[in-house]
């Protein structure tokens, strides 16, 4: 049975020889590659932080613990109900009457909040105008809203990862593309930018895992565009595509 082609590439990522193959690729072709490597990379990730969404509720309980008062008051008036979108509405909001769930996903009436999660749920909203004093309800509520927002939150994630790693492969790629110019070991810009894309593998599974557990332990350096650039994989980056550039002109040597 042939070993699949993208198992094959992330073997050679990590064995310099293979650069010469990975370096001759067509740029666009590696980008799919990295983009494979990070959608797996988030699924591994995602299957160890599932432990942490069973205590959620217990977490953001354990934090409302921490007010020693936490009242919210406020004075609306509407003149009629607030209806998202207008056909077939996911949200729907009126303080003038009560108000069941139909073929909405959250509810906002004058007692209550209604929302769909694995069936009709609610919670008067005099809980959470006062979360200290109804900690279990509120918490429980604020978790399943979580939840209900992850999707979009792993979304957004995956597209600010993604542009990240991209930015790195140009910046980097194109400044060793630079160094590699002032060398008798020039390489075309494509080839440098493709070794830069495949260094990145070790880096975006080592980054996503640590995110979960301890991020902090490889040193943030500065924020980027919501997420972190890190000093210690960073390091290793570079050192990668050194690697890289070595492996390819290895390769280069044997085939002649």
């Amino acid at each position: 049975m042939p070993i699949p082609q993208f198992i094959k590439e992330v073997i050679w990522s990590v064995y310099p020889p293979r650069y010469k193959q990975l370096a001759d690729k067509k740029f666009r072709k590696s980008l799919g590659y990295m983009s494979k490597v990070l959608l797996i990379a988030f699924l591994i990730a995602g299957l160890l932080f599932l432990p942490k969404l069973f205590t959620l509720k217990s977490t953001i309980q354990e934090e409302f613990s921490k007010f020693e008062m936490f009242t919210v008051s406020g004075e609306i008036k509407q003149t009629a109900p607030v209806i998202v979108p207008q056909t077939n509405p996911w949200i729907a909001f009126d303080l003038n009457a009560d108000r069941n769930l139909t073929k909405e996903i959250f509810v906002i009436d004058k007692d209550n909040i209604r929302y769909r999660l694995f069936g009709i749920k609610s919670i008067p909203r005099e809980h959470l105008k006062n979360p200290g004093e109804h900690q279990a309800s509120a918490s429980g509520f604020f978790a399943k809203i979580i939840l209900l927002m992850l999707p979009g939150i792993v979304l957004l994630l995956y597209l600010r990862m993604w542009l990240k790693y991209f930015l790195l492969i140009i910046l980097i790629g194109t400044l060793f593309f630079i160094i590699m110019e002032l060398t008798k070991w020039r390489l075309r810009w494509k080839q440098m930018l493709n070794i830069a894309t495949h260094a990145l593998t070790l880096v975006i599974i080592i980054e996503l895992i640590f995110a979960v557990f301890a991020a902090g332990l490889l040193l943030p350096i500065l924020p980027f565009l919501g997420v972190n650039i890190y000093a210690i994989t960073t390091g290793l980056y570079m050192a990668l595509i050194v690697f890289g550039i070595v492996g390819y002109h290895t390769g280069a040597k044997s085939k002649r």
